[in-house]
């Protein structure tokens, strides 16, 4: 297996080539997954707030078989934890990524389908290792254009915008795609379950708001609660929002307390 080389930076996210040109969606299954998909905790480990074992989002096992083209190689290291793939929008549970990643996607024999994230999962849902590729052909990756994504790539495109991410990732038709499609987070559908994190209701931390939460979610900034690492059993803390909802028009009126979940 060939060295992989790993991405640091936006420029070198730009000079690798991955997810363009159009209509590839590499680079929007990367910002999805850098901003809805991991969070940091306390000691920098990166998270993952979903378990991929329960196929969401259209994540599956990734076997890394030997693959043989006069040479035998297996595309990444051998470990002893499990790989897991995202990426295809063409399989069970890939309706739950957000639009915005889909929207390229018009099930025609192109390039809007040939990118994946592949990472590794440890104990305690931490990812020891995150790659991105491509598909060489229906069978295959291309492995001399499968790259490693540091954490610290992942913390650069956290603090990124889409519309900046895609125009410093040289993705020339960003801005007109982007505002083409009004996307969301995690789109509700009727026939599909909202995906929920690996979190359990009694690690849910109370706050309070003064204001209404938005409708439409816009992507998460760094945020990690300030509890130690032990008292954190998977991954990440959910803030569960208490907002006041007027009544009527009327100030004199009872207000009602609503909550709902907010993830950061």
């Amino acid at each position: 297996m060939a060295n992989i080389k790993t991405l640091n930076e936006i420029g070198h996210l730009n000079s690798s080539g991955f997810g363009r040109p159009w209509p590839r969606h590499g680079l929007y299954l990367l910002y999805w997954f850098s901003h809805n998909y991991v969070i940091f905790d306390n000691n920098g480990d990166l998270l993952a707030l979903f378990n991929p074992k329960r196929k969401e989002f259209g994540f599956h096992h990734f076997d890394n078989r030997l693959e043989c083209d006069g040479n035998c190689y297996q595309l990444l290291p051998n470990q002893n934890f499990p790989y897991y793939e995202v990426g295809n929008l063409n399989t069970l549970g890939a309706g739950d990524l957000p639009p915005y990643v889909r929207h390229n996607y018009k099930r025609h024999h192109d390039d809007s389908n040939m990118d994946r994230i592949i990472i590794s999962l440890h104990p305690g849902m931490v990812l020891d290792k995150v790659y991105v590729t491509q598909h060489e052909d229906v069978r295959t990756f291309d492995r001399q254009n499968t790259y490693r994504i540091s954490r610290g790539l992942v913390r650069l495109i956290r603090n990124l915008e889409l519309e900046e991410l895609l125009r410093q990732a040289g993705y020339t038709r960003s801005i007109m795609l982007v505002k083409a499609v009004k996307w969301q987070e995690t789109p509700a559908r009727s026939h599909t379950n909202v995906c929920q994190p690996a979190v359990s209701q009694h690690d849910w931390v109370n706050i309070k708001r003064a204001s209404v939460v938005s409708p439409r979610p816009t992507p998460s900034r760094e945020s990690v609660i300030d509890m130690p690492r032990d008292s954190m059993p998977h991954e990440s803390k959910i803030h569960h929002v208490s907002v006041s909802m007027p009544e009527g028009r009327d100030s004199h009126k009872p207000q009602r307390e609503r909550r709902c979940c907010v993830i950061l």
